[in-house]
């Protein structure tokens, strides 16, 4: 369970920053929240421009986000020693950028001289925000970063000559959280724009980086992910380092209410617990879809037709177990009868969403492919 990726410092300046979580913060995150899931018809209104917004923000989402950042860093492969060059699109208050300084501070990587984040987005008072946020908090470690910040106010829906990662790349990371599914929302096909826009991201990349994509864990917005991850993967300039153990096309948009996304335990901190109470909320887990898209073909597993990932929860019955598995042949509903379980199966036990699993043998019968006493069953990597 994620319980250490939220430090003490940080938390202390989104309450600086922020304040208590009085009723105008609780009316904030409730309508913050409407706007996020179900008010999303058009371009997202520039919801940081107000004060009491984004307060709500800084006190709610931000941890949230920063969480979901904070994990997949662990996730994907390690950055070089070197000097680093970071770039976070629709940066917001900097979320991802902190999330980038903290994870580096912690594997002591403090930085080279020319290592450099710069936070790009439309909004000048959220850019402000992750000034304030970065400068108290890089500022107040033992070991200061040597990371310059710098913020560039511009709309990555114009991604034109004159946007930052045109001018002033490579990058060793990437990092779009939460804002792809809020550019080219009324465009004729908003998709291929956003293809466009991580091509042009792709362009700016070093050759061994990695691109971060983060969106919400709704229905419409990753299924426009997975839509954006095929025409992307068709075209060439990248593969998929995770979530997909394929580039073939999305199984889960064979069927209209499928989708894929990742649903990992935390511990909210204190003041998103308080504020929880008082809207009625439980964000017990963090929910998002990602994908993790890299140049030189690295992957977080060996691509091989034994080898899954679970892409929803165990569906625990009487006397059966089972779970949706995804790779390059599919997407299949698997099962173990408990009567079939066996030592050599065991580790159907173990899984979970997001795992990765390998299992040798399935009996394809009916709508449940059966993994039976002989199976062999692995869980090859488990969710941090």
């Amino acid at each position: 369970m994620l319980t250490d990726t939220l430090p003490a410092e940080l938390l202390a300046a989104l309450r600086e920053r922020g304040g208590s979580p009085d009723r105008d913060v609780i009316e904030g995150v409730r309508r913050l929240s409407a706007l996020f899931t179900t008010g999303r018809d058009g371009r997202l209104a520039d919801y940081l421009a107000d004060r009491d917004l984004r307060r709500a923000y800084l006190l709610y989402f931000f941890p949230v986000n920063y969480a979901k950042v904070a994990d997949l860093l662990r996730e994907m492969p390690a950055l070089p020693v070197r000097p680093l060059r970071i770039l976070d699109v629709g940066s917001g208050p900097g979320t991802a950028s902190l999330a980038v300084l903290d994870h580096l501070a912690r594997l002591g990587q403090t930085g080279h001289d020319g290592s450099e984040v710069i936070a790009v987005d439309r909004n000048r008072q959220a850019l402000q925000e992750a000034e304030a946020l970065w400068t108290v908090l890089s500022g107040g470690r033992a070991e200061k970063p040597v990371y310059a910040f710098r913020a560039r106010q511009a709309d990555a829906e114009r991604a034109d000559a004159q946007a930052p990662w045109k001018k002033e790349g490579p990058f060793d990371l990437v990092v779009l959280a939460n804002s792809l599914n809020e550019l080219h929302c009324s465009a004729a096909d908003p998709v291929a724009d956003r293809v466009k826009l991580l091509e042009s991201l792709l362009k700016a990349l070093a050759p061994d980086g990695t691109l971060m994509v983060i969106e919400p864990a709704l229905r419409e917005t990753t299924r426009a992910l997975h839509h954006v991850r095929d025409r992307l993967v068709a075209k060439g300039p990248a593969t998929v380092y995770s979530p997909c153990l394929h580039e073939r096309p999305c199984p889960a948009l064979v069927r209209e209410g499928d989708w894929c996304h990742e649903e990992r335990p935390w511990t909210p901190p204190v003041v998103i617990q308080e504020i929880d109470r008082a809207v009625g909320f439980i964000k017990d887990a963090l929910k998002f879809s990602y994908l993790l898209l890299r140049k030189d073909g690295l992957t977080i597993a060996k691509r091989e037709p034994d080898v899954y990932r679970v892409v929803s929860e165990v569906m625990v019955m009487k006397g059966d177990r089972r779970a949706w598995l995804c790779n390059e042949e599919g997407r299949p509903l698997v099962g173990r009868l408990e009567k079939a379980r066996s030592e050599a199966n065991a580790a159907f036990d173990r899984w979970h969403r997001g795992a990765i699993v390998r299992v040798d043998q399935i009996e394809r019968r009916g709508a449940v492919g059966r993994i039976g006493r002989e199976a062999k069953v692995e869980l090859i990597r488990p969710v941090a």
